[in-house]
């Protein structure tokens, strides 16, 4: 594969933000494509974009004098100077200075417009898709002739040189010509005022998404994923709506997780008063304040890895409550009413097991078992978090089978001794007698509990069979008054 080339730029960019960018289309398969469809239709794509990524990063991007830029350079000049001037353009950099994830995301949203924008304008614009196939020939003859010249073992001849300054020039003009004329009619404050938006609510799904049982904790929890993930999650987001909505849902799990365990919360900062570390969970609110101001994160980020940042000092016993999670959630047709709230509720238990570092299973079931996900410590990727929002089985129920899937999960696994299982249903389901003598002997073997949660009319479910191996059942009408009303988000 050929080696990328550093985009030319007519910032004030250094070769530490060229290769940045380099290392950013790398880890990005979306960044890349882009860039090649955008170079289809106007040459050199790859410029603008690492010039629209330095406007967003750096803290004080600035156009340089054309005596100072590239004739390469020269050619996105137009648009990147009215993309700075737009009003809107400040907007955007609140959530994207020095931001890695935000600045990336933002170039990606302003390029797949500015490429729809040219796209369209060619349709109905002759005269500018007419200079923009002129561009590309010229760029081709050009790059054709300066590969012969290189391949010339004698050096190249001077008509060869005449030749190729004439090309240059010509395509010099028309470039700029093209450019200017794009620029002229670029939506720029839509565009921007777009990308703005996206990028929040994305950022803002994603924190949802992989916050823990502290409010503002979603932040810290991004920052332990490595960029390449960040993006691969941000691109489904947008590419699957419906895991924007669970993460609403999970977000408002996590909401009445945080009321519920503020009783079991032993610690008292008064007593114990302030010391250093690096606990997310424990950071003092002018930490907080460093971390969102773009002048102090650097300083905040070295701080935290040297565990020198303030926090709260914990005291007291340890919580109660901190052992191993088993969530069996139906997925059997008559859930499918709830299937994003279930999902939301899923994702929510698993962000808190990983900022608890508990160790957590999930098991969806109907009439058989669906996919059985562990985390060891709650540790869950990105692939997990995208499956776990859009996946549904849809079938009948049975509830032996995914307890017996749980029952193997606690016995072939030593840390999940003592395991609290959660059983959320919609449904009835026989419970044969043979299972449940052995049931029973397993979870005195075993020592754990199980939590049942019937959902829907209640009232038709007196006889549940479920109620025959929960030590705890509750019933409701949806997942919300569930979280709210019992005593799942306190175990």
């Amino acid at each position: 594969m050929a080696k990328r080339k550093y985009f030319h730029s007519c910032l004030n960019t250094d070769s530490y933000d060229r290769q940045s960018f380099q290392r950013l289309m790398n880890i990005s398969p979306k960044l890349d494509a882009l860039e090649k469809r955008g170079d289809i239709i106007f040459p050199g794509f790859v410029n603008l974009m690492g010039d629209q990524w330095s406007c967003l990063y750096k803290a004080t991007p600035r156009l340089l004098p054309e005596t100072e830029i590239s004739e390469t350079a020269l050619y996105h000049k137009p648009l990147i100077k009215k993309l700075m001037e737009s009003e809107e353009y400040g907007k955007l950099r609140e959530t994207t200075v020095l931001d890695d994830f935000s600045s990336v995301l933002g170039t990606m949203i302003t390029s797949e417009k500015i490429i729809e924008y040219i796209e369209n304008r060619k349709k109905i614009d002759e005269e500018l898709k007419e200079k923009l196939k002129q561009q590309k020939e010229l760029q081709q003859r050009l790059e054709k002739l300066q590969n012969s010249m290189q391949n010339n073992k004698k050096g190249p001849t001077q008509k060869q040189k005449e030749k190729e300054k004439a090309l240059q020039n010509e395509l010099n003009n028309l470039s700029q010509q093209v450019t200017q004329s794009l620029a002229d009619g670029l939506p720029v404050n839509q565009i921007l005022s777009q990308a703005a938006q996206e990028t929040k609510e994305t950022k803002d799904s994603m924190e949802e998404l992989l916050s823990g049982s502290q409010p503002g904790s979603g932040h810290m929890e991004m920052q332990k994923i490595p960029l390449r993930n960040q993006l691969e999650l941000a691109m489904q987001l947008k590419q699957y709506p419906k895991i924007k909505k669970v993460a609403e849902w999970a977000g408002r799990f996590k909401r009445i997780a945080r009321k519920k365990q503020k009783s079991k919360n032993v610690f008292s900062v008064e007593r114990q008063g302030i010391s250093l570390g690096s606990d997310p969970e424990l950071l003092l609110p002018t930490e907080l304040a460093q971390l969102k101001n773009p002048a102090t994160r650097l300083d905040f980020y070295r701080r935290f890895a040297e565990k020198q940042t303030l926090q709260y000092t914990p005291l007291g016993k340890e919580q109660a409550g901190k052992g191993p999670i088993v969530l069996c959630l139906d997925q059997s047709g008559s859930m499918n009413r709830l299937k994003e709230q279930a999902a939301g509720f899923a994702l929510a238990i698993a962000m808190i097991a990983r900022a608890q570092r508990r160790d957590f299973a999930y098991i969806t079931f109907d009439s058989s078992i669906g996919e059985v996900f562990t985390f060891p410590k709650g540790k869950i990727s990105t692939e997990a978090i995208v499956e776990m929002a859009t996946s549904f089985l849809g079938g009948g129920t049975n509830f032996e089978k995914p307890l017996s899937e749980a029952i193997k999960i606690i016995q072939k696994t030593a840390r999940f001794k003592n395991a609290d299982i959660i059983f959320v249903t919609d449904g009835e389901a026989e419970i044969g007698e043979d299972f449940l003598r052995n049931y029973k002997l397993q979870k005195e073997r075993l020592k754990f509990q199980c939590m049942g949660c019937i959902l829907g009319n209640g009232s038709s479910y007196i006889n549940n069979h479920l109620a025959k191996v929960t030590d705890e059942l509750f019933y409701a009408q949806d997942l919300i008054e569930a979280a709210e009303n019992s005593s799942i988000f306190k175990i």
